[in-house]
């Protein structure tokens, strides 16, 4: 099955996210709320911003997915990305803070190429970390266990940004305000850098293509299109995001207007991420006595009941329900979403099982369109549904406008929770798990012993 990763290699894949999800999880969080309650924006202008861009991304996706398959260096084919993505990831997330320090007349413009950027560099190293986990090992546990500990430090991430990106940005600002966000915002795209650094340092690709000759794009289409797992997987991504993030960006909108104080959503963001490492933490276990679909689909009926107590917790203005309501929603959603990036990981040697064609980066990155277009779809439903429902941002909000809140924070995700449910019932991979990775073990050792 290959060289057997070593705790230090999992932990330094594990960085990767936690890097990325210091200043991710900070900008899907508080972006809008920043555009909204600090620099302004207009509500229709955000929603159109946000579906653009994610657009954009589906398109950059692909692109970088071919670039990683035709990189050939003496680091390998997809770490070398984490040295060259680390910096302008980090400069990005400082230019995409400062546009409340510009003139109004320049706002929009400014939002539209900060923003662009910044997607353009998350895809990029977005790419590289979901990519180089088919590469990291041939053995499913292996896999699990490094992917089980990506989750663990990018929930890590998660719950520190969560919890100190307020009180950083009021400490540093003086208040919530702009001043405040680029501060706080630079200190995280720093520390950012360095732990996609030590990623690059940290890890090695054990597992590579029968050729050295990189596919070409007809080879790869020849892996995707035909590839039924993938398609499972890459749907049911689109729509997972889609829900998480219309509940994690109005969760702020549902502290500070319906349970009436907006400081506590950082202890909600950090039960949040608690919760989800819990969930991860299970993975390594469960997948030994059930199906990844079995653990998925439960994970997801977990994260409907959660949604069903934070309806409880709106109704009763109850914050202690609320973050029970979260946590355990978030359990859920931490089992079943860690294990989609493993099912991703099976989808690629799936292709060069079935087709003969191992396009890792195409395939892996044309899976994150999906994921883009749903994020994107899901800046334009929040900002349409707050506009809808008269939202107003400052003021004490109407019925009207605590219906829209709730209906973003508790209805939607739900819905998309069941929906994601259906899909995940078309994978069937599991079944052909073990016979796929033991033929492409046996050819990959006959052809290390018969090179070409």
């Amino acid at each position: 099955m290959g060289k057997k990763l070593t705790l230090f290699n999992k932990v330094s894949y594990g960085f990767s996210d936690l890097g990325n999800n210091l200043v991710f999880v900070a900008v899907t969080n508080y972006l809008m709320f920043y555009y909204t309650d600090v620099v302004g924006m207009g509500l229709g202008a955000i929603g159109l911003l946000f579906l653009i861009i994610r657009i954009v991304d589906a398109v950059s996706g692909p692109v970088f997915g071919v670039l990683v398959d035709k990189t050939n260096t003496r680091f390998g084919k997809v770490r070398p990305w984490f040295l060259w993505m680390s910096i302008p990831y980090a400069i990005s997330t400082i230019l995409l803070f400062s546009i409340g320090s510009f003139h109004q007349n320049l706002q929009i413009p400014l939002a539209y190429i900060t923003y662009g950027i910044f997607s353009l560099c998350y895809v990029g190293l977005g790419t590289a970390i979901n990519a180089i986990l088919p590469s990291l090992s041939a053995d499913l546990g292996d896999r699990a266990q490094a992917n089980m500990f990506r989750n663990i430090l990018g929930q890590t991430g998660g719950l520190l940004s969560g919890l100190i990106i307020l009180p950083l940005v009021t400490l540093l600002g003086g208040g919530i305000n702009q001043p405040g966000f680029l501060k706080a915002m630079s200190i995280f795209a720093i520390l950012l850098a360095i732990c996609e650094l030590v990623t690059f340092f940290g890890v090695r690709e054990h597992v590579q293509a029968q050729t050295d000759t990189p596919p070409t794009l007809k080879q790869s289409l020849s892996a995707l299109l035909p590839n039924l797992p993938w398609w499972t997987i890459a749907l049911t991504n689109l729509v997972i995001f889609l829900g998480v993030v219309v509940k994690i960006s109005s969760m702020v909108y549902f502290f500070k207007y319906i349970l009436n104080n907006a400081n506590d959503s950082s202890v909600a963001n950090s039960v949040n991420a608690v919760s989800m490492i819990i969930g991860a933490l299970c993975i390594p276990l469960l997948i030994r006595r059930f199906k990844m679909r079995t653990i998925v689909i439960a994970g997801l009926g977990i994260a409907i009941a959660g949604q069903a107590i934070l309806y409880i917790a709106a109704t009763a203005v109850s914050i202690p329900i609320a973050m029970i309501g979260i946590f355990v929603s978030s359990f859920g959603l931490g089992s079943a979403q860690s294990l989609m990036f493993v099912m991703t990981a099976e989808t690629v040697d799936y292709g060069e099982w079935r087709f003969g064609v191992r396009a890792q980066g195409f395939l892996i990155s044309m899976s994150t369109v999906g994921v883009n277009i749903g994020a994107g779809l899901a800046g334009a439903l929040t900002s349409f549904v707050l506009a809808a429902y008269s939202f107003v941002p400052n003021v004490q909000q109407s019925a009207q406008g605590i219906a829209g809140i709730n209906m973003l924070f508790v209805v939607i995700p739900a819905i998309i929770f069941a929906i994601c449910i259906g899909l995940i019932s078309f994978y069937r991979l599991d079944a052909d798990s073990k016979q796929m990775h033991q033929e492409l073990g046996e050819k990959r050792l006959l052809l290390n012993k018969n090179p070409a």
